[in-house]
C-alpha cells in the first residue's frame, strides 16, 4: 500500500502537528488524544473533541453488561478523542491547525473540569473563549453558537509557517447532494458524529447520545 492509498501519514502529520502546538502553547500538559478523521456528518463542522476519554487500550465491555461503578470508571480512564471532518480538511491549511487549536481548547478544558458548551456542547461560553485567547487563537462571538469562531493570531501563524511542511498529501471530495425524488418530510434528522446514531424529530432539538456524551448534530437529507 503506497502514500496515496492510506491515511497514516495524513493522521501521522496530525499528531505532529498536535505535539508541537501542545509544546509551543501549552507547554507539554495536554495528554495526547486519539486523533482521527471522518466524513462530516453534520452540517458543517470541522472537527470535535469528545467531552469523555472515549478511547482504550483495554478491550471494553458491552455497556449493557457494566455495573455503573464499571461505567464510571471507564469514563476516566482512557484517551479523548480530537476528530477533524474529512472534507475540511482541504481548505487553507492554517485553517485546518486552526481548528486542531480549538479543539485543543476543548481538550485543555476537559482536562480541567472546565464547561464551555451549554446547548448540547453547540454554544460557547467565556470559559472556552478565556481558554481559547490564551492559547494562540482569537475568538470572535457568533448569534447561535457562542464564542465559537476561531483563526490563529499571528504569533500562532508564524510558528506554524516556521515547521515548514505546510500541506497534506491525502484529501476526501466533498461530494454535492443530488436530489433524489423522495418525498418531503417535515422530520428532522440527527446524527450522532461519533457512533453513527441515529434520531428524528418534527422541530429542532439539541440532545446528546449517552452512549458517547456527544451533541447529535442535524443532518440535511
Amino acid at each position: 500500500m503506497n502514500d496515496k492509498t492510506t491515511l497514516t501519514p495524513v493522521l501521522e502529520k496530525l499528531e505532529d502537528l498536535f505535539s508541537k502546538l501542545n509544546s509551543e502553547f501549552y507547554g507539554g500538559k495536554l495528554q495526547a488524544p486519539v486523533i482521527t478523521i471522518s466524513p462530516d456528518t453534520t452540517k458543517g463542522a470541522y472537527g470535535w473533541c469528545t467531552g469523555w476519554k472515549a478511547w482504550t487500550d483495554k478491550a471494553p465491555k458491552l455497556l449493557s453488561e457494566m455495573t455503573p461503578e464499571e461505567v464510571k470508571a471507564a469514563e476516566s480512564e482512557g484517551y479523548y478523542e480530537i476528530n477533524l471532518c474529512a472534507e475540511h480538511i482541504a481548505r487553507p491549511f492554517m485553517d485546518t491547525v486552526g481548528t486542531l487549536l480549538h479543539e485543543m481548547a476543548h481538550l485543555y478544558n476537559c482536562q480541567m473540569g472546565i464547561q464551555d458548551t451549554s446547548r448540547g456542547g453547540f454554544y460557547h461560553n467565556k470559559k472556552f473563549k478565556e481558554t481559547a485567547e490564551a492559547h494562540g487563537l482569537i475568538v470572535e462571538k457568533t448569534p447561535k453558537y457562542g464564542y465559537s469562531k476561531t483563526i490563529l493570531t499571528d504569533e500562532a501563524k508564524a510558528f506554524v509557517k516556521s515547521l515548514g511542511d505546510t500541506k497534506f498529501d491525502l484529501y476526501r471530495k466533498a461530494i454535492p447532494h443530488v436530489a433524489g425524488s423522495k418525498k418531503s418530510s417535515s422530520s428532522r434528522k440527527y446524527v450522532c458524529p461519533c457512533c453513527g446514531a441515529i434520531v428524528r424529530a418534527t422541530k429542532e432539538v439539541n440532545i446528546v447520545c449517552g452512549d458517547c456524551d456527544t451533541p447529535f448534530e442535524e443532518e440535511t437529507e
